[in-house]
């Protein structure tokens, strides 16, 4: 076999190239970016807690399951009227426990919707494809379906909606449409509720009762906001929402924030230089705006776009007015 040269690698010569053939390509514009929800910092998994958790509480279901049999036994023992009417009792408490429990499932199980809901709705918000959005937009409308408040604005979405709407502006649209009126009330009890806490707090004597004033007025603001969205929030609910709002506002790393603006608010008002009960009033009402802002952001079905959820300085500005 004969050998070939070996074949020169491709190479081009700039100065063989005419500068009216070059063309530069310009980046596209980037579209506004959304603000997402900031998520909460999730540890390492540990299923052997959960299966601990799971494996306590059936010990101690058992172990009362077997005090009750005992005593049942012992008073049909004394007397069947006795027995008998220890079993209604007990059937009665029982069936409220389940009752309770059910509720708070089924709450539990509304705010991981919601979540879900404002996860596709990031996803397709910039989307400018076609058939995505309805069937999300459907199981958003649940939500305000049963609210005599929603009727109208929801009347008003169908009749401006459109086929020739992609899904990215099919969700702008009922965001526009049917989310910022709630929005807006939202926004007037995260404002209310800083302003009573912080005058609360300043007024206050007492240290305790300082925590105990925050921590039931923090509650009542973000259960009357998950209720404004369609949540309607239980008890374990509450609890869980504040969890996450408490690690939405760490996430999102506002600490030294809050410190600059009471410090900004102490320093510009005659009230925070001369008492320190009023300044650590003007903390705490801050630290409720952050939080209610942050629950406004994780009980929306829809997220925010950039621009559209009120900033703490514009409340702080309005509570200081």
């Amino acid at each position: 076999m004969s050998e070939r040269d070996p074949i020169a690698p491709f190479e081009l010569d700039p100065a063989s190239v005419a500068p009216d053939r070059l063309e530069l390509v310009e980046p596209e514009p980037a579209q506004a970016p959304l603000v997402p929800v900031a998520p909460p910092p999730s540890g390492p998994a540990r299923p052997w807690r959960r299966l601990l958790l799971w494996s306590a509480g059936l010990l101690l279901l058992g172990l009362l399951g077997l005090e009750a049999h005992d005593l049942l036994v012992e008073l049909f023992d004394r007397s069947v009227w006795l027995g008998g009417g220890f079993t209604v009792l007990l059937g009665g408490l029982i069936a409220g426990a389940l009752g309770v429990a059910g509720r708070e499932a089924i709450s539990l199980a509304r705010l991981a919707r919601v979540e879900h809901l404002r996860r596709d709705g990031e996803r397709l918000m910039t989307s400018e494809v076609h058939g995505q959005a309805g069937a999300l937009l459907e199981r958003i409308e649940r939500l305000y379906r049963d609210r005599d408040d929603s009727s109208a604005v929801l009347g008003r979405f169908h009749a401006q909606a459109s086929d020739a709407l992609n899904d990215g502006e099919q969700l702008r649209l009922f965001a526009t449409t049917v989310l910022e009126p709630l929005d807006q009330r939202a926004y007037q009890l995260v404002r209310r509720g800083a302003r009573d806490i912080g005058a609360l707090t300043a007024l206050s004597p007492l240290g305790l009762l300082d925590s105990a004033l925050v921590l039931s007025r923090t509650l009542a603001m973000l259960r009357a906001i998950a209720r404004l969205y369609g949540v309607r929030p239980g008890a374990a609910s509450s609890a869980r929402l504040l969890r996450q709002t408490l690690l939405n506002v760490l996430a999102a790393d506002v600490g030294e924030l809050l410190s600059d603006a009471a410090v900004e608010a102490t320093g510009a008002t005659l009230l925070g230089a001369l008492s320190a009960k009023a300044g650590q009033g003007v903390m705490n009402g801050l630290l409720a705006a952050r939080l209610g802002l942050a629950a406004m952001q994780l009980c929306r079905p829809l997220p925010f776009t950039r621009g559209q959820l009120p900033s703490l300085s514009q409340l702080r500005a309005e509570l200081f007015k």
